[in-house]
């Protein structure tokens, strides 16, 4: 695949996270309220993983890129809808979700060169 390609699906996938942080849920009773900080470490960690398959960024690079988003959403979802507010541990659930990523990343990598 080309590389604009896997860039138009990051931004797909970007914005597609975006809507569903700014969007209220409403199910047939199920509650997702209790699995919040659950569903920002997940979502990061995908987000992630996005970021780093199509744009290949330095750590340091998606660190802060991801760090902003984060912020970003938090600030929008205090401002922008009436249901949501921002919170600073949502923000750290964001944060663990990319360090996590990151471990996982940097210990299959490892795995990988000692395999060949």
């Amino acid at each position: 695949m080309k590389r604009h390609l896997y860039h138009a699906i990051c931004l797909l996938v970007f914005t597609a996270a975006t809507f569903g942080f700014l969007t209220e849920v409403k199910s047939s009773g199920i509650s997702l309220n209790q699995y919040d900080k659950h569903l920002h470490f997940l979502v990061f960690f995908c987000l992630t993983a996005m970021l780093q398959w199509s744009y290949k960024p330095k750590l340091w690079q998606a660190a802060l890129i991801m760090a902003g988003y984060g912020v970003a959403i938090e600030f929008l979802q205090n401002y922008l809808t009436s249901y949501r507010r921002a919170e600073l541990l949502d923000w750290v659930a964001d944060l663990v979700g990319v360090a996590v990523f990151y471990l996982c990343y940097f210990a299959v990598k490892k795995w990988r060169n000692r395999t060949q």
